[in-house]
């Protein structure tokens, strides 16, 4: 009987340091990562995934008034409960840099970033925000050289939490928000969020000129669903995120993507003939 008690003592004991130890370890997504966009103009969004006090971000915006598809990244520090004039807030704040790499479908080889400016992010709660964002201009190895601005340097827009507006409901508790990428083609990222039963993700990648290029698509993915696919869609026509004179984009489809999750943890994703592996990026 002694035994027998000082075993299920032990037993306990042990179930419950495991306890803590997953729960100490859960995946926990922050309140401010997600998709944010300006409520109203369509066609543009800053994908936010924090991670303690380290956030990675990117925007997908369109260049100048070409209305070209066009996104930048910037990785930094989020300093928590900053007061200002305009209240309390965690700001992040970062350098601004753009990207040349492969264009989809050829041959891997290892992409470039330049600086193209600053940006900051102001997040009042997790659906309130601003961001402001300053461009510098397009550099290259042999040095500066400014681009022909037809629009203020800097920008300054609000933001909301885009899938809270479009699709009302719960995260999906799995550890498949946030940024996912293919360990054999760095530099090239796609960003999911699932809410409410559906996904919303947005593929970075380069076109032919090398320069930076992304993609769209929306999906059921209802929790405990493992797989989805859906229609990639390209947007042309639209203004810089912040500009005075809001154009709205245009979609075409560029074929169908296929996502599948993995019991380990990974991902795979088909396109055009193509499949890549995919894991959480962790920062």
């Amino acid at each position: 009987m002694e035994n027998k008690l000082r075993f299920i003592t032990v037993l306990t004991l042990y179930l419950f340091a495991l306890s803590l130890f997953f729960a100490g370890n859960a995946f926990s997504f922050d309140g401010k990562s997600g998709w944010w966009y300006t409520p109203g103009k369509d066609g543009t969004g800053v994908s936010v995934e924090i991670r303690g006090n380290t956030a990675f971000v990117a925007m997908f915006t369109y260049y100048d008034d070409t209305g070209l598809p066009f996104w930048m990244s910037s990785a930094g520090t989020v300093e928590r409960n900053v007061q200002d004039r305009q209240g309390t807030s965690d700001v992040f704040t970062g350098v601004l840099n753009y990207w040349t790499g492969w264009p989809l479908g050829s041959s891997y080889s290892a992409p470039k970033s330049f600086r193209f400016g600053t940006v900051k992010i102001q997040f009042f709660s997790d659906k309130d925000a601003k961001i402001t964002y300053t461009i510098e201009g397009f550099t290259s190895g042999s040095g500066s050289k400014k681009k022909d601005e037809k629009e203020p340097d800097i920008f300054e827009a609000k933001l909301a939490k885009f899938m809270d507006d479009v699709s009302p409901g719960n995260l999906d508790s799995r550890d498949i928000n946030g940024w996912w990428y293919d360990p054999n083609y760095n530099g090239m990222g796609f960003f999911m969020e699932t809410r409410g039963g559906t996904t919303f993700m947005t593929w970075y990648h380069y076109r032919s000129d090398s320069f930076p290029w992304w993609w769209t698509c929306a999906a059921q993915f209802n929790p405990g669903d493992n797989s989805f696919s859906c229609d990639l869609l390209e947007w042309q026509g639209g203004s810089s995120i912040g500009a005075d004179n809001y154009k709205k984009p245009a979609p075409s489809t560029v074929g169908t993507a296929s996502f599948s999750l993995n019991s380990d943890g990974t991902a795979n994703l088909s396109w055009n003939g193509n499949q890549y592996h995919l894991q959480r990026f962790v920062f």
